[in-house]
């Protein structure tokens, strides 16, 4: 890093020309990233869930693509008036169209609300484009009724037009309130617009990476939104960290490369060693391997370090160009904003006041008491419902529509599928058949069970019927047979919805009682909830890999940094009290508004982004009490100054995060709205409580063996040399 930094600060014009050139070719592949990018990845497509989905489509013709039409009319409809509706399907693409001439169902009460559900072949991302052309075609088809296209492929495709509006918004949101926090901070035009220009050209770099990417794999449309929420919060607070100490060491009397190699050395190194913390922090997301947690990570890490990237090349380089300039269009502002108060000579903060122990005690005990609600805390993504959109948006409206109206059975049911070897008679399949149908009956939140043995139909009347072209299209749905092998499906609709809580818990008993069939049989259970209920699986099941490589990686870094194990240790402690407080209050607000389970993705999220990002406040104060000490200061004054010194810096850098994440709080997405106001609620909490408060006073209590005995000489101890700190130099 210093050859790195000394090149740029050497050669400013090299370096920012070859940046520029960079940042324009980077504009040109993140104007089509928002194309590339894929809906959904929301599924685990190696459970059990997806894998039996795919025999099923095989053994039953099942399309892969299923879009549900929505007719809310103001008359009664038929399948006379639904066939310009059926025509349009077709014209199309549409290879099978089932409505109410097909399935009775399908058509409510009062016969004015009906459902048309039509299979496409091709993959999900086609189909997914063919949604807008198919709403303009369906849309006035019909006088006096209102169609909705939605069903899979429309619940991706708006999807993903709100993720990008969502990004949209919260950059258009967040940039006036960060020019005004930043004017706050500088009191200069010229120092406010340096960060802007480093996060722009952060997410610009980091969204063509982005496009090249999607060339190789999936990507989720989440990495336009992580690139977004991290990138805009650490590429702004890096260049906040360096610009303050480079300005600081002016004010001090410094030339401009002198101030420069200060700011680098030490603000700089604390900003490298933070950025990587989030990087490493956010590669343990990759270990659920699924799309939406890999694009994640992948959004996360890249953005993160091309602004570790900015921070040590071109920063430097704008800063030696800019030297003294950097404080041009000076403002003034009223009553002292923006001015750091002075503490009162000899005057302690409240960490560090008489009683740091009961100080510590008190704000871990608060702490723990937010976090409280984690252990009711209950997580489901929300795969088999539209509730992760708007209620404005067209695909959730005709859900709900349907669900209102007619009812939600036979859209998204749980599917057992049983499979039974060639050889197998159709009488003791068809036994087998029975028995898990009464079984499936008689659990709590089932509402119909619709199976060949329910139809009443005997195993002699499925065999003849399966042979007559004429009489087999119900039963073909639910029956095959190929090379001999039986293949059979039972459809379950729950009371509740596809999407209840009680919904997932019936996918764990169909699978264990599937699981003590007899020989030769195959018991599976697949559907929309089924593989809502594997993805949760699969996070659940990777959270003690994730939590393990997070702290295990960030302890040796931090080890590394500190020249200290005591020192990680607490950190490690800090950090999961902040993100254990975080996830209780955000599980406890969302409760009260009722908007419990929380989604699987957003405790995992919070954790890993959090672990690393409160990284950037420790270093820094560490910094300044290991510069202080090893000046010679005691160690409680050394506390002091360097919490004094830090603090209206920390608490800048939060707001800017605060603002950051609260813009996408905003979101019309559910998912992005709880990310954003649970890592706001961490902020604040880790700048305001733990890095002010807890922190100071545990180190207080601990004392200074928590970073090593004091160099020669120094009042406190007896001569065995400070320990070196990342960026305390």
């Amino acid at each position: 890093m210093n050859r790195v930094t000394r090149f740029s600060i050497a050669r400013p014009w090299t370096v920012i020309t070859g940046w520029i050139i960079v940042f324009l070719l980077s504009a040109a592949g993140a104007i089509q990233l928002d194309g590339a990018l894929s809906a959904g990845g929301f599924t685990n497509p190696r459970a059990e869930a997806l894998t039996t989905q795919a025999d099923v489509e095989k053994a039953f013709g099942d399309r892969p693509n299923q879009v549900i039409v929505a007719v809310d009319s103001k008359a009664a409809q038929d399948a006379g008036s639904l066939a310009p509706l059926v025509t349009v399907l077709e014209d199309a693409g549409a290879s099978t169209v089932t409505g109410p001439a097909q399935n009775p169902k399908f058509l409510s009460g009062d016969r004015k609300t009906a459902v048309i559900v039509a299979g496409f072949g091709g993959d999900n991302t086609t189909v997914q484009n063919k949604v807008p052309d198919l709403q303009r075609s369906l849309d006035g088809k019909l006088a006096g009724t209102q169609v909705y296209v939605t069903g899979q492929p429309a619940l991706d495709y708006q999807l993903n037009v709100h993720s990008k509006e969502d990004a949209t918004r919260a950059e258009m949101i967040v940039f006036p309130f960060l020019i005004i926090v930043l004017l706050l901070v500088f009191r200069s035009i010229v120092a406010t617009l340096v960060p802007l220009l480093m996060a722009g050209t952060a997410l610009a770099v980091a969204s063509a990476l982005g496009y090249v990417a999607t060339r190789f794999t999936d990507i989720s449309i989440l990495y336009s939104n992580i690139v977004s929420m991290i990138g805009l919060a650490v590429a702004v607070d890096y260049s906040l960290f360096i610009i303050k100490r480079y300005r600081d060491e002016l004010s001090a009397g410094k030339d401009t490369v002198a101030a420069l190699e200060t700011a680098t050395q030490t603000a700089g190194r604390s900003v490298v060693f933070s950025g990587i913390a989030v990087a490493v922090a956010l590669v343990a997301l990759f270990i659920p391997n699924v799309m939406a947690f890999t694009s994640i990570a992948l959004g996360g890490v890249l953005v993160t370090l091309v602004a570790i990237g900015l921070s040590v090349t071109v920063l430097p380089a704008a800063l030696k160009l800019l030297g003294g300039r950097i404080n041009w269009g000076t403002i003034k502002l009223p009553f002292g904003w923006g001015r750091p108060a002075a503490a009162p000579a000899g005057r302690r903060t409240l960490a560090g006041g008489r009683r740091p122990g009961l100080v510590g005690l008190v704000g871990v005990a608060a702490m723990l008491l937010a976090a409280l609600p984690v252990l009711s805390i209950s997580l489901q993504s929300p795969v088999a419902s539209a509730t992760i959109l708007p209620a404005s948006d067209p695909a959730r409206q005709g859900l709900e529509v349907i669900d209102r109206n007619i009812g939600h059975e036979g859209l998204f049911p749980i599917q057992i599928v049983v499979n039974a070897p060639s050889g197998t008679g159709t009488q003791a399949v068809a036994e087998r058949v029975e028995s898990l149908t009464s079984s499936a009956k008689a659990k709590a939140g089932v509402a119909i069970v619709t199976s060949v043995t329910s139809t009443g139909a005997t195993p002699a009347q499925v065999k003849a019927a399966l042979s007559d072209p004429t009489a087999a299209a119900a039963l073909k749905s639910l029956w095959s047979e190929r090379d001999g092998q039986i293949t059979t499906r039972i459809l379950v609709d729950t009371v509740e919805g596809p999407d209840s809580v009680r919904a997932h818990e019936l996918v764990k008993d169909f699978r264990a009682d599937g699981a003590s069939a007899p020989a030769p049989y195959t018991v599976r259970v697949t559907g929309a909830t089924a593989q809502g209920f594997d993805f949760d699986q699969t996070l659940v099941s990777s959270i003690p890999l994730i939590a393990g490589l997070v702290v295990i990686l960030t302890f040796v870094m931090l080890a590394f940094a500190f020249r200290s194990f005591l020192l990680p240790l607490l950190a490690l402690g800090f950090n999961s009290l902040v993100v254990l407080a975080s996830l209780g209050l955000l599980t406890g607000l969302l409760s009260l508004g009722g908007s419990a389970p929380l989604n699987s993705v957003t405790p995992i999220l919070l954790f890993a982004v959090m672990f690393g990002l409160s990284m950037d406040y420790m270093v820094i104060i560490i910094s300044r009490i290991v510069e202080a000490y090893r000046s010679g200061i005691a160690f409680h004054e050394a506390v002091t100054t360097g919490v004094r010194a830090t603090r209206s810096m920390i608490n800048s850098a939060a707001v800017i995060m605060v603002a950051v994440f609260v813009s996408f709080s905003s979101a019309q997405i559910s998912i992005v709205r709880e990310i954003g106001f649970g890592l706001a609620i961490a902020v604040i909490l880790d700048a305001l409580v733990v890095r002010m408060f807890i922190m100071p006073a545990i180190l207080r209590v601990v004392g200074p063996r928590v970073l090593g005995r004091a160099p020669a000489g120094h009042p406190a101890h007896d001569g065995a040399p400070a320990p070196e700190l990342a960026g305390a130099r």
